[in-house]
C-alpha cells in the first residue's frame, strides 16, 4: 500500500490562538547615534479568525508582541508592541493527522516606549512615546489534527516593524490550538 499526501478538505471558518514568547532584534539610527541589539521579550499572544477553501485561506487577527525592559544605574527603558494582522494562510496535511502550516500578510503595528532617567541628584525625568504604521508578518508551523474540528501545534512567526529611525524584527514562538466550524 503506497503512502500519499492526504487532500483533506478543510473548507469553512476557523479560529485559532497561540501563546508563547517573543524576542526582539532592534537597530536604531538617530541623529548620528547607532545601536543594535537582541533582547528576549515577555509573553506573546496571537488570536486569528478566518475562512479556508480546502487548504488555503484568509485570516485576520491580533498579535501582542510582549515587552522588553532594560535597567542600568537607576535608568529604565521599556518597549512594547502589538497590532492587527490581515493575510493568507495554508494548512497542509502530508499524512492523515500531521499538518504543516504557513501564513503571511500585513501587520498594522503600534509600538510604545517609556524611558525613566534618574540622575540621583535632582529628580527623575520620564519620557514616553508611541508610533504606528504598516509592516508585515510571516510564519510557519507544524502540528497534529486531532479530528476535523480540532488541531494543536507549534509555530514560528516573524513580525517586521520599521520607523524613520529604527528597524525592529520580532521572532515569536507559540504553541497553538485551532477550532474549525
Amino acid at each position: 500500500m503506497a503512502v500519499s499526501a492526504q487532500a483533506k478538505d478543510l473548507t469553512g471558518w476557523f479560529v485559532n490562538g497561540g501563546l508563547g514568547t517573543a524576542s526582539y532584534h532592534a537597530t536604531v539610527d538617530y541623529d548620528g547615534y547607532h545601536a543594535s541589539g537582541n533582547k528576549n521579550g515577555g509573553t506573546a499572544g496571537i488570536v486569528n479568525v478566518g475562512w479556508r477553501s480546502q487548504f488555503i485561506g484568509v485570516e485576520a487577527g491580533y498579535t501582542n508582541l510582549g515587552s522588553v525592559t532594560e535597567r542600568a544605574d537607576g535608568d529604565r527603558a521599556k518597549l512594547s508592541g502589538d497590532g492587527w494582522t490581515l493575510g493568507l494562510n495554508g494548512h497542509f496535511n502530508p499524512t492523515r493527522h500531521w499538518f504543516i502550516s504557513a501564513r503571511g500578510g500585513a501587520f498594522y503595528w503600534k509600538l510604545r516606549s517609556r524611558l525613566s532617567l534618574d540622575d540621583a541628584v535632582y529628580s527623575a525625568a520620564h519620557y514616553s512615546g508611541s508610533d504606528r504604521s504598516l509592516g508585515w508578518y510571516a510564519g510557519v508551523g507544524t502540528g497534529y489534527d486531532i479530528d476535523w474540528h480540532w488541531s494543536v501545534g507549534a509555530h514560528f512567526d516573524y513580525y517586521k516593524v520599521n520607523g524613520d529611525d529604527y528597524d525592529i524584527g520580532s521572532k515569536v514562538f507559540t504553541v497553538s490550538a485551532e477550532y474549525r466550524f
